[in-house]
């Protein structure tokens, strides 16, 4: 199994979107106070990569959270 390390001030990891709400405010608390960081979907709080089915919709549902959540805006690469 691959693991990814422990998360940092600017590295968090999240099981899956469906914790969408908790990474828009991790995501927010990064921005705040370091200007950059970056989210994981698919990786379990310990850093193990448990993997997320990615299709379309949930690249857009990424998407769409940052876009309604996110002030001032932000324009994120999202893969």
């Amino acid at each position: 199994m691959v693991n990814l390390g422990k998360e940092t001030e600017t590295l968090e990891f999240k099981k899956t979107t469906g914790e969408m709400k908790a990474a828009m405010i991790s995501i927010a608390s990064i921005l705040n106070k370091h200007g950059v960081g970056t989210l994981y979907f698919g990786v379990k709080p310990n850093g193990d990569v448990t993997g997320q089915e990615v299709s379309e919709s949930s690249l857009r549902d990424v998407s769409r959270a940052v876009y309604e959540t996110i002030r001032p805006q932000i324009y994120p690469a999202i893969q």
